[in-house]
């Protein structure tokens, strides 16, 4: 099978974003060849299957000018038939603009989608896509007519500690993205109402990254 994957930055470094790297290194292992489709790259560490193609928002490119490399890439991978099925991982824009032409050589569109956020571009999005997956039911905005709920995604392995912990004082870890959707602020209220009830000690670690523009 050759597959085609949409995603939104294509960077091993990536705090927020680093896992779909390994996400793609993991489906070249069970294709032929991967063609990748992103709006960003940076550093790559991907199998020899797999080209990535940018549309160049990392060189600062317009929108406009970012819209006419997409379908320059898109069109080039189908002419040469080099397409099977295509996945779509949170990128509702390029399931909507590719959709129409995927469609039209009847190839499959999955699109991942795990958002609170409904907006006209997902709409399009499922009308033109296959199917529809989330992690939760909750998880997806919009109708559940397409819709596989299929989980996290989340590589338990790399979550493993490298090393002993002590056991004193114990420790409460928040892993992810610091960012407000994420609420660490109740978390935090709780800390302190714990500590004015006279709790035993214990440690608090918040664990991530910000995301651009929330430093």
């Amino acid at each position: 099978m050759r597959l085609l994957v949409f995603n939104l930055v294509m960077d091993a470094d990536d705090p927020v974003l680093g896992f779909a790297s390994r996400w793609v290194a993991a489906l070249a292992a069970r294709v032929e060849h991967v063609e990748v489709v992103t709006m960003r790259a940076g550093r790559l560490d991907l199998p020899d299957n797999v080209r990535v193609h940018s549309v160049g928002k990392e060189r600062g490119y317009s929108e406009p000018r970012r819209l006419a490399r997409f379908y320059r890439i898109l069109g080039r991978l189908l002419s040469r038939r080099q397409v099977d099925a295509c996945f779509s991982h949170m990128m509702p824009l390029f399931s909507a603009l590719g959709g129409p032409l995927l469609r039209a050589r009847r190839i499959p569109l999955v699109t991942w989608y795990a958002h609170p956020k409904c907006h006209l571009v997902l709409k399009v999005a499922h009308r033109m896509s296959d199917r529809m997956v989330t992690s939760l039911p909750s998880a997806y905005p919009w109708r559940h007519d397409k819709l596989e709920v299929i989980g996290q995604g989340i590589e338990l392995g790399r979550f493993r500690p490298g090393a002993a912990v002590p056991d004193e004082p114990p420790m409460v870890l928040c892993a992810g993205r610091l960012s407000p959707v994420k609420d660490h602020a109740t978390l935090l209220r709780a800390v302190a109402r714990l500590r004015a009830a006279g709790t035993p000690a214990f440690r608090v670690v918040l664990l991530g990254a910000t995301m651009p523009g929330q430093e």
